[in-house]
């Protein structure tokens, strides 16, 4: 894109340029504060260089709005970025946390099962007319059961 730019601006310099030897009549210019007479080459020749500069500067103030923009817009996206590591990590450590938590109420409950298990294996091994009541009232006090 940027030849055909290019391409395009010698061909209007080529145009100037033919229109301005065509017309090497003197003229007139007149200023605010005087005249003066200049050949019609010297003036066209001049004006298409001075529009130019013009445009020259109206796109080196665009191209460093455009810089100055873009730069502004890299900070606040690296402080994004920033923030997003940190959300993440924030993320990480609440994950591990809620893990430890749930972790916790399960192996309560594995506890309790085990607790479970073992009573149930104790009564089971208790002679048939013994009561789990009456084996820990044994267990409690033997010499009572003597007596």
């Amino acid at each position: 894109m940027g030849s055909f730019y290019l391409i395009l601006g010698l061909v209007f310099s080529l145009i100037i340029a033919i229109v301005a030897l065509a017309n090497n009549e003197p003229v007139t210019v007149s200023y605010i504060f005087g005249r003066a007479e200049v050949s019609l080459i010297l003036l066209i020749l001049g004006s298409a260089f001075v529009g130019a500069l013009v445009m020259g500067f109206f796109a080196l103030f665009r191209s460093i709005r455009t810089a100055l923009s873009f730069r502004e817009m890299r900070q606040k996206n690296e402080a994004l970025q920033k923030q997003v590591r940190v959300l993440e990590e924030d993320k990480i450590y609440l994950e591990a946390e809620l893990n430890k938590e749930k972790s916790v109420p399960e192996e309560e409950e594995k506890a309790k099962e085990n607790n479970a298990d073992r009573q149930e294996k104790t009564q089971a091994e208790l002679q048939p007319g013994e009561t789990a009541a009456g084996q820990a009232e044994m267990d409690e006090d033997p010499d009572e059961s003597e007596r």
